[in-house]
C-alpha cells in the first residue's frame, strides 16, 4: 500500500503536508485543551478523528491506482483530497488559535 505512495514523489509530498497540518492542529488543540478544563474524550476525538476521516480515505484512494492503468483519474482525486484536507486543517487551525 505505501509502496504506491512512495513510488510517486508528489503523492508522498501531499501525504506529508496533510500529516504535518493534522499534527500541528492536534498539538495546538491539545496544548490549548490542557490549559482549560477540556474532557479527555474531546482530546481523544481530536487525535483520532483526523486520522480516520482524513488520512484513511487518502490511503484508500491511493490503493485504487492499482485498478486504473493510467493512474490519471485516481491521482487527480488524490491531489484534490489532499488540497481540500489541507485547506480545512488550515481553517481549523486558524479558528483554534483565534479562540
Amino acid at each position: 500500500m505505501l509502496s504506491i505512495i512512495a513510488s510517486h514523489t508528489a503523492m508522498l509530498i501531499a501525504l506529508w503536508v496533510v500529516l504535518i497540518l493534522i499534527g500541528l492542529t492536534i498539538v495546538v488543540r491539545l496544548l490549548l485543551g490542557l490549559r482549560s478544563s477540556t474532557a479527555v474524550a474531546d482530546l481523544a476525538t481530536a487525535v483520532t478523528r483526523p486520522l480516520l476521516v482524513d488520512v484513511l480515505p487518502m490511503l484508500i484512494v491511493s490503493w485504487l491506482t492499482t485498478i486504473d492503468p493510467t493512474h490519471v483519474l485516481i491521482l487527480i482525486w488524490y491531489y484534490v483530497i489532499a488540497v481540500v484536507i489541507s485547506v480545512r486543517q488550515l481553517l481549523e487551525l486558524g479558528n483554534i488559535v483565534r479562540k
